[in-house]
């Protein structure tokens, strides 16, 4: 009860407004006696994992998608700055899973133009004598951009083919696997859609960006070494993976064969196995520090994720669940811009 009454504070503190302080005190209270109730053998929706923990997209649970049968889930996003009024701007995410529980298609909506219109209203009358005068306001419209990725999976359930786009731009990633199922082969083209329905992709021309392959190496009990070589076959970077007796990784070393460049991985688990703490350095633009915590609730779902740049809070996230180990909705705040993002979640079975 402390950790929600301490974050209850914490956001009327910033956001002294007492419609979101309501909307705080009932959100977290729901969510306290939730958290009281008997641990069932469900999952959860949302499972940090150290080979995801610094990508953009939500660590959705696999296993957990499948078993609930969901279709898709879609994020819908309010945005308040200190002191302000919050604004629905029409913003969402929008992700679709197979019946294997594997993404399909992901899609989220972005703002590329602000316009600002004027409008007016006639004065008003009662009984013939003027109450009001008219007056003119501003509002805004959007104009929106919509970037969407679809993913598609061969008979093993790996991703065979990723295809980004971005209005007219088509951009793909093809995978080959090991016997082990490792990635072998990648290969990156730009592509044009023939299609005269945009909504459906038909390829058109397909032009190689780039092409990776990959060899792997054991290099002890627990340990393996990755090498990547670019078109030519050539070696360009390696990677050591270290993981624990549960076969969880623990670090990620990469080193550039012909520059000074590192880039090193450390991951923290609890007695549990959960992921409690990721951490990711690099001198590639400088010397950088990436951090994540995660803390989970009596029901062992996500609760609180943090995030760190050079030792500064970026974004501290809150979690809200149901009964079913299901996320309702979570809560962004940033507190250098002072400014939070509520984000609720729809889900179709």
């Amino acid at each position: 009860m402390k950790k929600v009454l301490h974050k209850i504070n914490y956001f009327k503190k910033d956001f002294g407004s007492t419609q979101f302080a309501i909307y705080f005190i009932t959100s977290f209270l729901f969510l306290f006696f939730l958290t009281t109730l008997p641990s069932t053998a469900l999952s959860q929706t949302l499972l940090p994992k150290a080979e995801t923990a610094f990508e953009s997209q939500l660590p959705f649970n696999t296993e957990y998608i499948k078993t609930q049968k969901i279709k898709s889930i879609t994020f819908d996003i309010i945005d308040k700055k200190d002191l302000q009024v919050a604004e629905d701007k029409g913003l969402l995410n929008y992700y679709e899973f197979n019946k294997a529980g594997l993404i399909t298609r992901f899609y989220y909506t972005s703002i590329i133009k602000v316009i600002q219109k004027e409008f007016h209203t006639g004065p008003k009358y009662h009984k013939r004598k003027l109450v009001s005068n008219g007056h003119s306001y501003t509002k805004n419209e959007y104009v929106y951009d919509t970037v969407s990725t679809n993913y598609f999976y061969n008979e093993d359930n790996l991703l065979k083919l990723k295809r980004y786009n971005d209005g007219s731009y088509y951009e793909s990633y093809y995978y080959d696997y090991t016997i082990d199922e490792k990635v072998e082969k990648e290969k990156r083209y730009k592509e044009t859609n023939v299609s005269e329905n945009k909504s459906e992709f038909r390829l058109g021309g397909q032009y190689l960006i780039s092409a990776e392959s990959y060899s792997y190496q054991v290099t002890g009990k627990n340990q393996f070494k990755k090498t990547c070589m670019n078109d030519e076959g050539r070696p360009y970077k390696e990677i050591i993976y270290t993981l624990n007796d549960a076969k969880k990784t623990i670090s990620i070393n990469e080193q550039y064969t012909v520059a000074w460049i590192t880039q090193n991985s450390t991951f923290t688990y609890n007695a549990k196995g959960q992921l409690t703490k990721a951490t990711y350095k690099s001198n590639s633009n400088g010397d950088e520090e990436h951090v994540r915590t995660y803390e989970y609730d009596t029901k062992d779902c996500l609760f609180t994720e943090k995030q760190f740049k050079n030792g500064v809070l970026l974004k501290e996230i809150s979690y809200v669940t149901d009964t079913y180990n299901r996320v309702n909705s979570y809560i962004i705040r940033d507190p250098n811009n002072k400014t939070i993002r509520i984000t609720k979640l729809l889900y179709q079975y």
